[in-house]
């Protein structure tokens, strides 16, 4: 799978597998990732120290669209990130809560699953790269932990 993203199981990193280039391990504890298109690829980059303050400022009190307990039993959960490049969009689903012993094909309880959308351009050839970003990070609350998602622009407002 080209451009694929898979969050690794310790749920620290986000690797953006590319068939040409090979796996890039990207961290999302310190102070995230974000996810952008250009063209028709999904790319992926940690945000540096100098883009730190523009990040926060655009988060803002914004809410995060999607919040993933990272302190539940990675045995039972699942986090799932995926791009589709004719829609342009990024599905992102979530799995908390799974029985492990399941055994066959077996139907998973929309009660377990979350799955959120983010469309990143109106059309494969709209612009070069998306408006906007997905802005990944691993963030702690009191004692739990939680991978969370901000849809963001991805130039500043002037």
């Amino acid at each position: 799978m080209r451009n694929s993203l898979l969050v690794t199981s310790d749920l620290n990193a986000v690797i953006l597998v590319d068939t040409l280039q090979g796996d890039q391990r990207l961290v999302i504890s310190r102070r995230g990732v974000l996810l952008n298109v250009l063209g028709t690829e999904i790319c992926a980059s940690e945000v540096p120290t100098n883009m730190e303050a523009f990040v926060n400022t655009a988060i803002g009190t914004g809410k995060a669209f999607y919040e993933f307990d990272a302190s539940a039993d990675p045995a039972k959960s699942q986090l799932c990130i995926t791009y589709n490049d004719v829609n342009n969009v990024v599905f992102i689903i979530g799995i908390t809560d799974l029985g492990a012993g399941l055994v066959g094909p077996t139907e998973v309880p929309q009660s377990k699953v979350k799955t959120f959308t983010v469309k990143m351009k109106n059309s494969p050839n709209n612009g070069l790269a998306s408006p906007n970003v997905i802005l990944v990070r691993l963030e702690m609350v009191g004692a739990k932990k939680f991978i969370r998602f901000y849809h963001l622009p991805s130039i500043a407002n002037n």
